[in-house]
C-alpha cells in the first residue's frame, strides 16, 4: 500500500486518510469538520508557491488549510473502478506484463507509425523451454511462481522504452521501438543469457531452465500480422535447432 502526505497527491485525485499525526489546535479543528482516518477525500487545490494553502472536497464540504499541517496528514491514493477494470483489461494477472489483447492492440498502431515514419521496429517472441516439466513435476502454482519470475528476468534485461507482453502460457511478446534487426538480435540474446544463468530455485532439478527467441523486423509496407508471423515462424527455428538460442526472420 503507498502512503503519501497530502501535499503529494494530484489534483483531481481521490484518496483514503490513513493517519493525522497531529494534536494541534488547527487539526482538531478539521477533525470536528470531518477530517478523520477512514475519510475519502478529493484534492481541490494544492498550491505550494503562492497561496501555500491546501483544499480538499470532502461530502460536498471545502477545507482549506496550510500545507504545513498537510505534511502531518498521511493518505492512501484510491483509483477509480474505471482505473481497476482498465488495469484487468490490459495487463497479466499473473505476471503484470501487458496481455495479449493490449499487446495486439499497440503493435498494430506502432507497426502503422514506425512504418509511415520510416522508422525501425522489432519484435521478439520467447518462449520458455522445457516448461511443462515444470508444471508436471511440482504443480501449476510452481509454474505460476516460475513465470513470475520469468518476466522480471526479462524485463531486466530491457531498456525503457521497450514493451514486455504475456501473449499466451509460457510465450511473451517483446516489442522494441526504434530497434534495427542487429540491435534487436543483441538484446534478445542478452535475455537469453539472463534467463540461462538465473536459478528458478527449487525447481531447478527438473533442469537448467532456458529460453528460445524469434526475432522479426519491420521492412516497408510489412503489416503487423506478418511481423508476428515471421517472429513466431523463427521462434520454431529456434526450438527446431535445439532450444536456447536466438533465430531472426
Amino acid at each position: 500500500m503507498a502512503l503519501l502526505h497530502i501535499d503529494e497527491m494530484y489534483i483531481g485525485e481521490a484518496a483514503e486518510i490513513i493517519a493525522i499525526n497531529s494534536d494541534c489546535a488547527d487539526t482538531k479543528r478539521l477533525r470536528n469538520m470531518g477530517l478523520r482516518e477512514g475519510r475519502i477525500v478529493d484534492m481541490l487545490h494544492a498550491d505550494p508557491f503562492g497561496s501555500k494553502k491546501v483544499v480538499l472536497g470532502i461530502d460536498g464540504t471545502r477545507l482549506a488549510f496550510p500545507l504545513t499541517l498537510a505534511a502531518h496528514i498521511v493518505v492512501r491514493s484510491i483509483r477509480s473502478n474505471f482505473e481497476i477494470l482498465r488495469d484487468m483489461a490490459n495487463y497479466d494477472q499473473l505476471t503484470g506484463c501487458l496481455n495479449r489483447h493490449a499487446a495486439h492492440s499497440i503493435l498494430q498502431h506502432e507497426v502503422v507509425r514506425y512504418t509511415e515514419n520510416n522508422l525501425p521496429l522489432a519484435v521478439l517472441m520467447a518462449d520458455l523451454d522445457h516448461f511443462k516439466a515444470i508444471n508436471d513435476t511440482f504443480g501449476h502454482n510452481a509454474g505460476d511462481m516460475v513465470l513470475k519470475k520469468f518476466s522480471r528476468v526479462v524485463g531486466s534485461a530491457l531498456r525503457r522504452c521497450d514493451l514486455l507482453c504475456r501473449w499466451g502460457g509460457e510465450e511473451f511478446l517483446v516489442v522494441l521501438r526504434g530497434t534495427l534487426p542487429d540491435e534487436a538480435l543483441q538484446i534478445a540474446d542478452r535475455i537469453r543469457r539472463r534467463v540461462e544463468s538465473f536459478v528458478f530455485q527449487p525447481y531447478d532439478r527438473c533442469g537448467e531452465l532456458t529460453v528460445s527467441i524469434g526475432g522479426s523486423a519491420i521492412p516497408p509496407s510489412r503489416f503487423f500480422e506478418q511481423l508476428l508471423a515471421e517472429a513466431d515462424k523463427a521462434l520454431y527455428r529456434a526450438k527446431y535447432e535445439g532450444r536456447n538460442r536466438v533465430a531472426m526472420s
